[in-house]
């Protein structure tokens, strides 16, 4: 049995304690969670997305290559390494909208934009989005969008564009 896990008498194996007792024990390590947590999984995930990293790359920076079999310690190593290498330490809050301008488009409709660029299969056509924009929004890129009905609009006209190819290919 390994030390700090409770046997069938309910006592430590380390040191023997009960469990009300376990701020007592000679080894208090031995009564950590010894593995990465349920929070620390997430961040890391969340790390790999800001970096734009997908599964397989994020592997690679994984010891042992699973991220449930790191301990603690490991698990907050990559996670720092990761903001290291340029992730974000605490999520960003962004407001809806600015409160100087309440019709500017929000950063989720930008988001939306994208993703439905990428739904569409234009994400390696750099000059098609950038045309698309040009004559629907009158931007040259997404971020250049100002009005949220504007952005709604180009979501709604991305939306059909995409019903349209789906109707197509089971037709």
């Amino acid at each position: 049995m390994e030390p700090g896990r409770w046997n069938d008498h309910q006592e430590c194996a380390a040191c023997g304690a009960r469990p009300e007792r376990a701020a007592y024990c000679a080894r208090p390590e031995a009564h950590a969670a010894p593995g990465v947590t349920r929070a620390q999984v997430a961040k890391i995930w969340a790390c790999a997305r800001d970096l734009g990293l997908d599964r397989e790359m994020l592997y690679l920076l994984v010891p042992r290559g699973s991220i449930s079999a790191l301990s603690h310690r490991e698990a907050s190593e990559l996670i720092e390494r990761l903001v290291e290498l340029g992730a974000r330490r605490v999520a960003a809050v962004q407001p809806k909208a600015s409160a100087a301008d309440p019709n500017a488009a929000t950063q989720e409709q930008r988001n939306f934009i994208h993703f439905l660029f990428g739904r569409v299969g234009w994400i390696g056509a750099p000059a098609r989005i950038r045309g698309f924009l040009r004559k629907f929004a009158g931007a040259d890129t997404v971020e250049a969008i100002r009005d949220r009905k504007r952005a709604s609009a180009i979501i709604e006209a991305l939306k059909a564009i995409y019903r349209r190819q789906k109707n197509a290919k089971s037709a």
